[in-house]
This record gives C-alpha cells, sequence and structure tokens, in this order.
C-alpha cells in the first residue's frame, strides 16, 4: 500500500485572517506518494497548471510540496 509523504498545492491569492494578518490562500492539487517502486506524483484531473495566472510571464510553474496532514 501507497504511504503519502507530500501534499502538492499552489498558491491562489491572499486573505486577510480575523487579526488583520495577511496570508496565502493554498490549493491542494495532488500528492506525492511512496510505493513499492519508489515515490511518484499523483495529481488531480481537473488540474490544468496553464490555467494558472502569470503576471511574470514565465515559462514554469512553481508547486509546493507541504507535509502530509494525518487525516
Amino acid at each position: 500500500m501507497a504511504k503519502k509523504l507530500y501534499d502538492v498545492a499552489i498558491p491562489l491569492g491572499s486573505y486577510t485572517d480575523r487579526d488583520g494578518t495577511e496570508k496565502t490562500r493554498w490549493q491542494n492539487v495532488g500528492a506525492i506518494l511512496e510505493g513499492d517502486k519508489g515515490p511518484y506524483l499523483l495529481l488531480d484531473r481537473w488540474f490544468n497548471p496553464a490555467g494558472l495566472p502569470n503576471p511574470d510571464n514565465r515559462t514554469s510553474v512553481i508547486l509546493t510540496l507541504m507535509e502530509a496532514r494525518n487525516r
């Protein structure tokens, strides 16, 4: 059975919490899992990096790996 190592997320913007602190709004788009043959990336089918905002006209997308939450 595969073990989830990381959540894969992208920043979608920011918001201000009740205390007035600006925070990043994250969207989970997949996971890094450890299988019998090593680690692999699992992306949600709806995720299309071409649809992300690109104000700096970059040719790449940064996906952030976050420690997997035990749910």
